[in-house]
Parts: structure tokens; sequence; C-alpha cells
């Protein structure tokens, strides 16, 4: 049976790429900072040894989806994620693991604002060593409470005035849970990868603007809403001031910058070149760029 470890199983993204995988055939072993019965123990902040146990385990497939959103620090953050990213890498090739994937975002990008975008497009380079493939998913959407969308319908679910960040007039492009899942698999069963084979960008081209998307919702929801805008550049300022005093705030303010600067042209040739499926987001408002 085919073997893949996987970082990141327990959150959203991550539990969607094991379904995929599990329904692929594949025997999926969670790599997690507390290890359940069948998994490994292993973190970003500390990932040496465990190339042996791939090896004893009989790993032949490594995706990585986790990644460290509590570091306030850019150096910690930046050292955190990509060099654990490296670690892990490491280890899987010592331990002969050759078929691995980087769960990235379309937030990577060469033009990059945000911590969190340039991070991860630095940890699509040192991927590429490793002849790692790197997929940057949209926007995922799915029914679950844990997507963005479970925490927009929350929002609107009361309806009356919702607080916007700026003007909403910000890009999206998205991807449904199964269809990220099922392409993650397909690329390691086919393996995805050749010289010319950068970052595969995996969601849908059709562009929605995020303020389209809260007004979605809450048609969804059967709510009437009013969006407020709140000037983006007051909502980052209050953000950094509470991370600056140590305040566990339910939203970063490195969000706010990828949010207001997302790839605007992302390069979407891999849908056709792999023949990759992504469903349109159902809904019956759709965005203009107006």
């Amino acid at each position: 049976m085919a073997v893949c470890a996987l970082t990141g199983a327990n959150g959203y993204v991550g539990s969607a790429i094991r379904r995929a995988l599990e329904c692929g055939g594949w025997q999926v072993i969670p790599l997690a900072r507390k290890a359940p019965a069948g998994s490994i123990s292993w973190s970003l902040e500390n990932g040496a040894g465990i190339g042996q146990q791939f090896r004893a385990r009989g790993v032949n497939a490594l995706v990585h989806a986790a990644w460290d959103m509590r570091a306030a620090k850019r150096a910690v953050y930046g050292r955190t994620n990509r060099e654990g990213s490296r670690r892990l890498f490491e280890e899987a090739s010592s331990a002969g693991v050759r078929n691995i994937v980087f769960i990235s975002s379309i937030s990577a990008f060469d033009e990059a604002v945000s911590l969190y975008g340039r991070t991860k497009l630095a940890t699509e380079k040192v991927a590429s060593q490793f002849n790692a493939l790197s997929i940057r998913p949209g926007l995922v959407w799915g029914e679950s409470p844990a997507s963005v969308f479970g925490a927009i319908e929350k929002t609107v679910r009361r309806g009356g005035f919702v607080p916007l960040i700026g003007s909403g007039k910000y890009p999206q492009y998205l991807v449904h849970e199964d269809d990220l899942g099922a392409a993650v698999a397909r690329a390691l069963s086919e393996k995805w990868r050749d010289t010319d084979t950068g970052p595969v960008t995996v969601a849908n081209p059709r562009m929605w603007l995020f303020r389209d998307l809260v007004l979605s919702c809450a048609t969804r929801a059967g709510n009437n809403v009013k969006l407020v805008s709140v000037p983006w550049r007051a909502v980052y300022s209050a953000l950094k001031l509470g991370e600056a005093a140590g305040l566990r705030l339910p939203f970063r303010s490195d969000s706010v910058l990828s949010l207001v600067n997302q790839n605007a042209t992302p390069d979407f040739s891999a849908l056709d070149r792999f023949a990759i499926r992504v469903r349109e987001y159902p809904a019956s408002i759709h965005s203009t760029a107006g």
C-alpha cells in the first residue's frame, strides 16, 4: 500500500487532503505535535530524526500542509516556517521519499507584501531544492464551519451592519475543499513534475471581490446586511498594537496585508495542463471589477 505522511492533518485544509488521499487508497500517517496512536510526533520547531520513522513506516510520499501562524515577530515566523519546512524535506529526502507536495498559497507571488505570502514563496524555493511540487490553493470554501466561509457566515447570521475591511474590492479566487484534496491526491499519483513545472495554482479562474463573497454568504443565509467600510490601515494599525501588547487576537495584522494585496493575475495554466477540475462557487451574486 502507498503510504503518505501528512503534516497539518488536523487543520481544515489538511483534513480535506486526508479524506481525498484515503479515498484514493493511500494509507495516511499524520505528523502532529501531539501524536495520537498511528501518528508521528513532529513540529516545525523540532522535526529532527523523523526520517528514521519514515523508513520504519514505509513512507513513500509526503504532503506538507502545516503552517505556524502563532509567532508575532517576523524573524521567528520566517525561521519557524521556512527552516522547519527545510528540516522536514531533508528528513524525507534522507529516508528516500521523493514524492513530495508542499501546500503553499495563492498569496505567494513575487510582489507579495504580506509576511505570509513572502514566507510561503521562500518555502516554495526551498521545496524546489528537493524536487517537491508546490501547490497554491485559492481561498478554500466548503460546508465546514472551520472554513473562511464558515467564519463569514457566522458574522452575517445576525444581519444588520457588518464591518468590512477597506473597500472590500479585493480579488479572490476560490477552490472547493474536495477539489483541492482531489488535486493533491492526483499530483502524488501522477507525479506532476518535469523541468518546466513551477508552482501549480489550484483555484477556479472566476474572480470574486471579497465584498461580494460577504454579500453572497448573507444571501445564502437569508439575511439582509449593510456593509460598513472601515479603513484598512486603521484596522491594520490597531491589530499591530494589540500584537505588540501580547494580546491573543482572532485576526492577524499580516492577514490584512494579505487580503488587500492579493495577486490580481494568478497563473491558471496548470488547470488545462493537468486537467484539474475546480468547480465554481455557487452563488447568485457575481463580482465585477468596479
